[in-house]
């Protein structure tokens, strides 16, 4: 009871953090910054970024991931193969005990495949993990054409409420 009301409170506390508490562990995975990529439009396409901590005793392994745009999520990885840079998809990722774990541009990230329509600037979407404890942990990840567009705008919204 006592760990509910925990993960509840950091839920509540921290804004675009998401907390996945296993019952009986002392497993807490949280996402933290999470946001998707705007896109022209008509492009089927797009990439998730978010940083994972694990904030509990033992690893978390995530197995799959969603997106309520997309028809699928896939999780991804950049590498270089003979001099060139591939993307290559990744069957699980695993986080540490104590572990941050960034999902970014030019790395690992997610890829929201089969978009009905490009989300836009100021748009929220909905992402979710699905751990191996058969556990799933969502955030809502806002839209913007880079982090640095969304922390400004963030910014000119926080300088507009005081």
């Amino acid at each position: 009871m006592i760990r509910t009301g925990m993960a509840i409170l950091l839920a509540s506390v921290m804004p675009l953090t998401a907390v996945a508490q296993e019952s009986g562990q002392d497993t807490v995975l949280e996402i933290e910054n999470a946001w998707v990529r705007a896109l022209p439009p008509g492009q089927p396409n797009t990439a998730a970024y978010l940083t994972l901590v694990n904030r509990g005793e033992v690893a978390v392994v995530v197995e799959s991931a969603s997106a309520d745009v997309a028809d699928k999520a896939e999780m991804h990885t950049v590498r270089s193969v003979d001099g060139l840079m591939r993307m290559e998809q990744l069957q699980s990722l695993e986080v540490a005990p104590g572990e941050r774990l960034e999902l970014a541009p030019g790395g690992t990230h997610l890829m929201l495949l089969g978009l009905e329509t490009m989300p836009v600037s100021g748009d929220e979407v909905q992402l979710c993990l699905q751990l191996a404890s058969q556990r799933e942990v969502c955030a809502l990840a806002d839209v913007g054409k880079s982090r640095d567009s969304l922390d400004a705008q963030n910014h000119q919204h926080n300088q507009h409420d005081h």
